[in-house]
């Protein structure tokens, strides 16, 4: 395959130096059949590239069909302006013919998507069409997007259709945009709880004047613990009531980290 190649590439450059031009006569008849001059055209590129005259002579009769196709297909277009589009399949179908498609420039890239998966046998919704290294936008025409006649579409296979692909997208943005709502609401939260819990800590200097938080025994009489264990106990019950207030509202994404502070500070 690779010396194929390498032939076809090496005889289409002699082909443009001597600027010969295989479709026209000696080397095609008015029948557009095989000319006799084409196998003196071989045995001289064979002796140039010191290569069998037999498959030098099969390449260049293969260039000659496709220069012929391609010539008739522009006269083709220029009659009818029906272009032809070559179509590259996804490697699974395995097509070793080359496939072409015929249509009009006109038509949307939606319609040609529709086209191409009506005519190979695919889905329509789960391909793309890739033409002059840029995809194939459905809602403009052809010849908007620069489409031409004897261009070359190359067709991608999806794992999942695009509107499908899109909404996944969309469901992914707003779970993104709710998590980051909670996390704003737990943090503001958490610093107001913080705020509230410094100044329970702080030193009263007057008890009655300012009583912010007052913790008792059975009897009703004033118990005093240390700044930070009272600041342990403020956060404690906020983030106990916090997460409560949260779980009425079914809010269980915000309650449980609440519930989880709150469990911390208690020990």
């Amino acid at each position: 395959m690779a010396q194929k190649k390498y032939l076809q590439a090496k005889l289409t450059q002699f082909l443009r130096e001597d600027r010969i031009q295989l479709w026209k006569p000696p080397y095609t008849d008015e029948n557009k059949k095989v000319g006799l001059a084409l196998k003196d055209l071989a045995k001289q590129y064979s002796d140039r590239l010191e290569c069998c005259e037999n498959e030098v002579e099969k390449v260049i009769e293969e260039i000659r069909c496709k220069a012929i196709e391609r010539g008739t297909g522009n006269d083709n277009y220029r009659t009818t302006g029906i272009a032809t589009i070559e179509v590259f399949l996804p490697p699974r179908l395995k097509k070793d013919r080359k496939n072409l498609l015929e249509t009009r420039l006109h038509i949307t890239g939606r319609e040609l998507r529709s086209k191409i998966a009506e005519t190979f046998g695919l889905q329509e919704n789960y391909i793309k069409i890739v033409i002059n290294k840029k995809q194939l936008q459905l809602g403009k025409t052809l010849e908007e997007q620069g489409v031409a006649h004897n261009v070359k579409a190359m067709v991608l296979e999806l794992k999942q259709s695009e509107e499908d692909a899109r909404k996944n997208f969309q469901l992914e943005e707003e779970e993104q945009n709710e998590a980051k709502l909670k996390e704003k609401q737990i943090q503001r939260t958490k610093r107001g709880l913080e705020i509230l819990a410094k100044r329970a800590a702080e030193t009263v200097v007057d008890p009655e004047m300012t009583p912010y938080l007052d913790i008792a025994n059975q009897t009703g009489r004033s118990i005093r613990i240390p700044p930070s264990e009272r600041k342990a106990l403020m956060l404690a019950m906020g983030y106990h009531e916090k997460g409560r207030a949260f779980l009425k509202r079914k809010e269980y994404g915000i309650a449980l980290p609440c519930l989880l502070d709150a469990d911390k500070y208690f020990w």
